[in-house]
This record gives structure tokens, sequence and C-alpha cells, in this order.
């Protein structure tokens, strides 16, 4: 490439309306992140006008994807209308911050088409597989091909990505999330006040950050806690933060039998900068997912300077390093043992502290900027 400022665009659609969600955080921090990038020409695409102040940043051009307000399909259309009203006019590169991809998006107005994917979670998590979810999978399994560069963001990922997708080694790349420069180590008094003060929920408690979905493992999860309480008689609440979805029916029921329905406490939404909040006032955060391209509340949780317990499958390990307990997340008795062993021993718990402070430095928003911007470069090597 030469001097001449490099044409990308952004499916920024990701991040409308979807606060805290992981891939919404993700594309977020990315776009954040290449804005101050003298070298890029960046183009925001979405569906539709939204109050973000992502879109009033001068450094950036809008685009919003032409409209025939279709009862059904409609997303599909304006796609491809933005297609065709730009196919004169070609970007150096798309790139969308989410696997799923609508038919013909190789169609794309760009010279190199770069899709994050994650990992190959959508095809391996448990859960329903509604007519989207298959589609979506078909269309990335079958034109792989079509995609000039898949990131993963985790080793794992990549792995999957290969496996699942089928797609060509050399068409996969890694990059880390960030997360770790975002939290920060509260005192754990101040932040429990804070939690009661605004939230009116009372210390000590375990936390848990997910979305009812099954690959989230709720249900395992409150089983070891109704463990921990009968078998080790301990006392703390278990707050569980994430909006509703699949599971959440059966992971209300299971709540009510357990026999400490007024301790499994469910909060549908927290604004991150009292997540930060959160994350420090907990004796510990447990995340004991099934499936996992990358898990970022484990680096969010660390760098809160709270101990860690996750899963030792998928991406999980990988990320926590040596800085969190890791268990088999289908071993409920182990999943309850290990909580009772971080609450009860005060060394154990520093000790993850300190360790999980260190780790999630390694883990910046920055540096998966950085990251994405040398495979964007990497692509464009031979063209001119």
């Amino acid at each position: 490439m030469d001097n001449k400022k490099i044409k990308i665009a952004l499916m920024s659609y990701a991040v409308d309306n979807r606060p805290n969600k992981g891939t919404a955080v993700y594309a977020r921090k990315i776009i954040e992140n290449l804005l101050a990038d003298k070298r890029l020409e960046l183009y925001l695409v979405h569906f539709e006008k939204v109050d973000d102040p992502i879109y009033k940043d001068n450094r950036a051009n809008e685009i919003i994807m032409p409209s025939l307000h279709l009862p059904r399909g409609n997303y599909f259309f304006s796609q491809l209308l933005f297609f065709w009203k730009y196919r004169k006019n070609k970007f150096d590169i798309i790139h969308w911050f989410q696997p799923r991809v609508y038919p013909f998006f190789w169609l794309a107005p760009a010279k190199k088409i770069v899709i994050t994917t994650y990992g190959a979670g959508d095809i391996t998590a448990p859960g329903p597989f509604i007519f989207s979810r298959e589609m979506f999978n078909f269309i990335l399994i079958k034109f792989n091909r079509k995609v000039d560069a898949f990131i993963a963001v985790s080793k794992y990922g990549c792995e999957e990505i290969k496996k699942y997708y089928h797609a060509l080694a050399q068409n996969i790349y890694f990059t880390y999330l960030g997360g770790g420069e975002e939290f920060k180590n509260i005192n754990k008094v101040e932040a429990q006040q804070k939690i009661a003060e605004k939230y009116k929920v009372n210390s000590p408690f375990i936390l848990q950050i997910a979305r009812h979905l099954p690959h989230k493992n709720i249900i395992n999860l409150i089983k070891a806690y109704k463990i921990l309480r009968d078998k080790y008689n301990r006392n703390e609440k278990l707050i569980i933060i994430g909006a509703k979805d699949f599971d959440t029916d059966k992971i209300f029921a299971l709540a009510q039998k357990s026999g400490y329905k007024d301790d499994i406490i469910f909060i549908n939404y927290v604004e991150l900068e009292d997540l930060n909040i959160y994350y420090s006032a907990a004796e510990l955060f447990i995340f004991p997912s099934l499936q996992e391209g990358f898990g970022l509340p484990v680096i969010e949780a660390m760098a809160s300077g709270t101990p860690v317990i996750t899963s030792n499958v998928t991406s999980l390990p990988e990320v926590a390093g040596e800085a969190g307990i890791l268990v088999d997340p289908l071993n409920i008795e182990e999943i309850a043992k290990s909580m009772n062993k971080v609450l009860t021993d005060e060394n154990l718990k520093n000790n993850l502290v300190a360790k999980g402070l260190t780790q999630s430095q390694k883990f910046t928003w920055a540096r998966t900027a950085e990251q994405t911007k040398e495979i964007y470069f990497k692509l464009l090597e031979n063209i001119s």
C-alpha cells in the first residue's frame, strides 16, 4: 500500500442498542481505538439511526444502509442495496464483528473481507438451533473461502474455526480481547457499601455474570451453590447479572426449589461503571461456562481484584492462566468445593487476587486494536 489512507468499512450495527453484550463491547472498543489512527479512513455502517456517541465522532463517516422497510428480510435486502450503492467506490476492507453474515456477503464492495467469529461458538455452544443460527452457520461453513480473514480471540478459537468452519489455516488470525485496563481494584469495603446503598444488596456474595443461555451453565452453578450452603454451611448470597434468554424459566424454577431462593439474586442489567463495583465487592467470581471463545468477565473480575473460579475447558484455561482456579463445569461437587476453598482460605484468596491483577494487565483493547490493524495491513500487502 502507498501513503493513501486505507478505506475501511466497519459493520458497526454490532454495537447498536446492545449495551454490555460481549460482541458489542468488542466492536465498540475496536472502533474507538481505530479512530485514533490517521492512516485509516473509517466508515461506520449500520441499519438505522441510533443515538450513540460513536456516530458523532467526526473522525469517522457514518453510513446508514438503505431500507425497504419490509416486514421480513429487511436487513438482508438493506445490505444488498448497500453493496450495490458502493460497488464502484470499493472499500479496502469490510469487517464484520459477528459471525452472523447474510447470504451473498461475498458481494461486499471491498478488496478484502474480514469476519470476527471469536471461535466457532455459534456451532459448538449448546442451545436451541433456531433457523437463523442454522442459516448463519451454513453460510460460513459453505462459503468460508470467500472470507479473507477469520479473526479468533484465542488460540483455542483458531482451532475451532479451522475444525468447524473448515477455514484454511492461513486465513485464520487471532487477537486476544482487552478489558484489563478498563476495570480497577476498588477497595472491597467501599465497593460493598456502594452496592448496598444503590442496589440494596447486602454482602457477602458470590458473583456470576452471564446471559441466561445454556452454555453459560447457570443451572449447574445453582446446583453447586445449594451444595455450598447445605454441605459447607456457607451463607454468602449468589448474584447473577445477565439478561433473560433461552434458559430463564429453567433457571428461575431451579432457584425457587433450591431452598435459598431469597439469596439467589437475579439482576438484568448493570451500568458499566457499576459493574466494576460489583466485581470488587464480590467475595469471588465464578464463571463455569461450557463454551467460550475468550471469556471477557474473567479478565474484568481479575482486574477488579476479585479471585476467580472458571472452567477447565475451551479457551478459559488459556485466558485465566495460573491466576484462576479451574474446575470441571459439569462436576457440581467440584465447583462447590472450590468455592468453599476460596471462601475459607485467606492465603489462597490473596494469592489469586495478586496473580489476577497481573494476568489482567496482559489484556488491553489498545493491543487488540493494534493486532487487528496488523491483520488489515497484512491482507493489503500485495494490493496496489
